[in-house]
């Protein structure tokens, strides 16, 4: 352990002041928790898109838009909301 500890004092010394408070940063400091993404039904969806809920299930089959089982049910569907974003912005990708 104590070669361990030893190996560590002489690459923190040849980093300089910055990069040693940005590691110090990076072990210690707990990262900041990311929000998860949301679901939203058809009809939300093609609310946002001024579009009718159809509109959406055609994005779905044509793979425009990525389906998602809703929890706890058969045959429901969602659509994660960053891909309903992405999709707004243009960036969507139509195969």
């Amino acid at each position: 352990m104590r070669a361990n500890l030893q190996i560590a004092r002489l690459a923190l010394a040849g980093l300089s002041a910055v990069d040693r408070a940005e590691m110090i940063r990076e072990f210690f400091i707990p990262p900041m928790p990311r929000e998860p993404d949301r679901l939203l039904r058809p009809r939300d969806a093609a609310l946002r898109l001024g579009c009718t809920p159809r509109t959406i299930f055609n994005l779905l089959k044509t793979g425009s838009l990525t389906r998602v089982r809703l929890p706890g049910r058969q045959r429901g569907a969602g659509v994660r909301e960053s891909e309903l974003a992405t999709l707004i912005a243009g960036k969507g990708v139509t195969p």
